[in-house]
């Protein structure tokens, strides 16, 4: 009974020693090394007042991830379509007379432009604008002064193809050849002193007519045309000079607003000054 206890009492001990020892091994709060709690500004990815100048440097740059890139599809322009695709859309009358200063000459009436039966009507169109901004009308007009035109300010519209389409790709090259003559036939009987041709392919058309030849592209700059070979609508030896700008409908994005705005500016000189002349 004796030995019992003794080996009791000795387990006992012992393992309280090792309970000690432990105790000893742990280390003073003076005797470890002292490391600030973390705080808001030393947090990873906020700036820190403490950080040097180098550490800013070389510490990375966090930038929101920019949105990836919405692709547009490119439209796909429409194929040819035959007159009887919009045959229920009536031509819109000519706005001509005789001896007029300048005649204007647009491809072919689109759909508004057909609803509405005036001249540019689709408000995208920047032909009203450029109009007064050159100083070839001396206030702001729209679609709805077009009839006016010969009378009051001695211009005039008419189109190169009086069929309606939604886009020009409707029409086939061969139509608007075949049209400019026809167009060249009105022209004569209406003897304007100078045509503005608004669209480049317009006048390739024209080209094309007159000449059998396709038009080169460093035989065209905008503006004034040498008319040379060409002579169209020419009577007697002579025949109205030919000024041309880009297309202003609104599908046509290639050329700057600006751009356009500087070239009618040419046009519109010349057409204040003969303006001066018929008012003599």
């Amino acid at each position: 009974m004796a030995a019992n206890e003794k080996g009791k009492l000795e387990r006992t001990i012992s393992f309280n020693g090792l309970l000690d020892k432990f105790a000893c091994m742990e280390e003073s709060p003076s005797s470890r090394p002292t490391t600030p709690s973390p705080t808001k500004s030393s947090l990873p990815g906020t700036p820190s007042s403490s950080l040097s100048a180098s550490d800013m440097s070389a510490s990375p740059t966090l930038t929101p991830s920019s949105p990836s890139k919405i692709t547009k599809k490119r439209k796909v322009p429409r194929r040819y379509t035959p007159p009887a695709r919009y045959a229920h859309l009536a031509p819109v009358p000519d706005c001509l007379a005789t001896d007029l200063i300048c005649v204007f000459v647009g491809l072919n009436p689109g759909i508004m432009t057909s609803q509405k039966q005036h001249m540019f009507a689709n408000p995208t169109n920047l032909f009203w604008p450029l109009l007064f901004e050159s100083g070839c009308v001396g206030r702001r007009l729209t679609c709805v002064d077009d009839r006016r035109l010969p009378m009051d300010w001695n211009l005039g519209i008419t189109n190169l193809i009086s069929r309606t389409t939604a886009e020009q790709s409707e029409l086939s090259k061969d139509e608007m050849v075949h049209s400019a003559g026809e167009l060249e036939s009105k022209l004569r009987r209406f003897q304007p002193n100078a045509i503005c041709i608004v669209g480049k392919g317009i006048w390739e058309a024209i080209y094309r007519y007159k000449t059998g030849k396709s038009l080169n592209k460093d035989q065209f700059k905008f503006g004034w045309q040498d008319m040379g070979e060409i002579q169209f609508c020419a009577q007697a030896g002579s025949g109205p000079k030919v000024f041309v700008v880009p297309s202003t409908s609104g599908r046509v994005a290639a050329y700057s607003r600006a751009m356009k705005a500087e070239l009618w500016k040419g046009l519109g000189q010349y057409v204040k000054t003969a303006r001066e002349t018929y008012q003599r």
